[in-house]
């Protein structure tokens, strides 16, 4: 937007949704709260988000330097395997969110391993700006 790349600011809001779903489930399990719904709202959100920043995240891959995308399909690979981790999370709680909501251990597994593997892929994105200056244009890189 602007001549700016558009993922790096707006790939925060599905970070911070999905990461916090799975500190929600975290605080549910260790008996902080009997409150299942925050996670599973933060989840669809998150996912929701997740894909707006894809696409923005697949019009700033198209205009890469070749020597970094394979880095950015590293990248790439992961934030989609922990997006489909969440989908499958969101999707094994469907018939427990009513009144007394218990999210399956199967759900709250994928959340943690989502999670982790979200992690990963945002360390390969941070990555791929500040090691490799993804979107970064070449003037700005000349003139430092």
């Amino acid at each position: 937007m602007f001549g700016h790349p558009l993922h790096p600011a707006i790939v925060h809001f599905p970070l911070g949704l999905l990461l916090s779903a799975t500190i929600a489930d975290l605080v549910w399990l260790v008996g902080m709260t009997s409150d299942t719904h925050v996670a599973a709202i933060m989840m669809a959100a998150g996912l929701a988000a997740g894909l707006v920043a894809m696409a923005a995240g697949m019009i700033d891959f198209a205009r890469l330097d070749q020597a970094i995308v394979p880095h950015a399909m590293r990248h790439m690979a992961a934030v989609a395997l922990a997006w489909l981790g969440y989908a499958i999370a969101l999707y094994l709680r469907k018939d427990s969110l009513g009144a007394s909501a218990v999210p399956g251990s199967a759900s709250i597994i994928f959340s943690i391993c989502s999670a982790i593997t979200l992690a990963f892929g945002g360390w390969l994105g941070g990555r791929l700006v500040y090691t490799f200056g993804a979107g970064v244009s070449k003037a700005t890189r000349s003139a430092e």
